[in-house]
């Protein structure tokens, strides 16, 4: 148990689960809270996940962890637009992987 919390305290962890609580559940519960679509789209795939892909890419430069760790965010966020949003959002994975690099080349 120790080290699943370690792990989870890690760069690593956190990029990975806070990726796919962002891209895997904050969507179904908005879904489930009848959040309507134009809050959706503006509170999480904009706000919340641009926030994160910042943070992504701050603790990929302070982790000194290999680039590829920057994809998991949009790959999961694909993932899920591929299983359950509309095509539109898919706009969204290159945004998010700039940001992530912006953010990664500003540290």
């Amino acid at each position: 148990m120790t080290t699943i919390l370690a792990w989870l305290r890690s760069y690593r962890g956190r990029i990975i689960m806070l990726s796919i609580t962002a891209t895997m559940v904050l969507p179904w519960l908005f879904t489930l809270g009848h959040v309507k679509v134009a809050y959706r789209l503006a509170l999480l795939f904009i706000l919340i996940n641009m926030i994160l892909a910042v943070l992504i890419g701050r603790w990929l430069a302070k982790g000194h962890l290999p680039w590829w760790y920057s994809l998991c965010l949009p790959v999961l966020f694909g993932f899920m637009v591929w299983f359950r949003f509309a095509d539109y959002n898919y706009w969204f994975m290159p945004i998010y992987w700039l940001i992530t690099m912006l953010s990664l080349s500003k540290e």
